[in-house]
């Protein structure tokens, strides 16, 4: 079992930081919920139980956190404009991708169940400057993706993916596409013939990729005993790394927080460099380096960003 000190190494090499200290300059990563709905009911994923927190995020504050972003471009790794919900339901999301394009923001990106990906969207998308997409596809067969994805149709979702692997293709290499399953009962007998479909159709830029379904917190699974006991003295780079907003501005202890149980700041009356060096997110930090990750119960024995845990083929 490493120490602490090796495992905070470990995170700084990964941000690509002298010591660890230094991410509190700014955020590496963000995720902008800029849409809080959906229109799937997927078995892995909790929104669709809280119908009544749907919501957008209003256009003066995202204009306020891009613009308090476009200082710290040559800083920022990437920004996610997905976190809880299908961005593809955002009428704006082309106009936001250019916003942090013109901002200077080297990686824009966003996850999506591609049921509204239709050629329009597709090529608009395409040629906003969007430098990565990635696609949530749990099933090989229509019986068990949508025994998973409850609302989709899997024929749609299939060949809107082609179609947009098709048009990108045709206009260059961007956005780099990244096909992903989330591995759970229904869907693991079906991994390799999935894996093999897809990796047949993308280009070499592209990933197809696999994860365990994660206990969002422990709210939607408990962790057991194993995965526990692994991470129990292992701090999460999160807390160093990444700053979520929720479509209202409330920045959550992470991306798992979905409802959320923290709050760290509210985007609408603080900037993000206050937010990130504020008491809240300390806390956060000192608890994970200190072994009592366990202390907080979102975080015991989750293992959402560790890069060991996922499939890359």
């Amino acid at each position: 079992m490493k120490d602490i000190e090796t495992e905070l190494k470990s995170l700084a090499n990964r941000l690509n930081l002298t010591n660890l200290s230094d991410s509190s300059f700014f955020p590496k990563y963000f995720e902008i919920e800029t849409v809080h709905a959906c229109n799937a009911k997927c078995k892995m994923c909790p929104i669709w139980k809280h119908p009544e927190d749907y919501g957008r995020m209003e256009k003066k504050l995202f204009d306020k956190i891009s613009s308090e972003m476009s200082g710290y471009s040559s800083w920022i790794n990437s920004v996610c404009l997905s976190r809880n919900g299908e961005p593809l339901l955002d009428k704006n999301l082309v106009d936001k991708i250019k916003t942090l394009k013109n901002y200077g923001i080297k990686d824009v990106t966003f996850s999506t169940n591609a049921s509204l990906l239709n050629k329009k969207k597709s090529l608009e998308l395409i040629e906003s400057g969007l430098d990565d997409i990635r696609f949530s596809i749990d099933g090989y067969t229509k019986e068990t993706f949508e025994s998973i994805r409850y609302g989709l149709d899997f024929e749609n979702v299939v060949e809107n993916c082609l179609q947009f692997i098709r048009l990108r293709n045709e206009k260059g290499n961007k956005p780099r596409i990244r096909i992903r399953m989330v591995l759970q009962d229904e869907n693991r007998n079906e991994e390799t013939q999935w894996k093999n479909f897809w990796l047949s159709k993308i280009s070499e830029q592209d990933i197809v990729c696999s994860k365990e379904m994660n206990t969002w917190g422990n709210k939607l699974k408990k962790c057991d005993t194993e995965m526990l006991e692994k991470y129990s003295n292992i701090p999460c780079i999160s807390p160093w790394s990444t700053l979520v907003s929720l479509y209202d501005g409330k920045v959550p202890l992470c991306g798992v927080d979905y409802e959320p149980s923290f709050n760290l700041g509210d985007l609408n009356s603080s900037t993000i460099k206050e937010i990130w060096n504020s008491e809240a997110y300390e806390e956060i930090r000192k608890i994970h380096s200190s072994n009592k990750r366990n202390d907080i119960p979102l975080c015991r024995g989750c293992n959402i960003w560790d890069l060991e845990e996922k499939k890359i083929y």
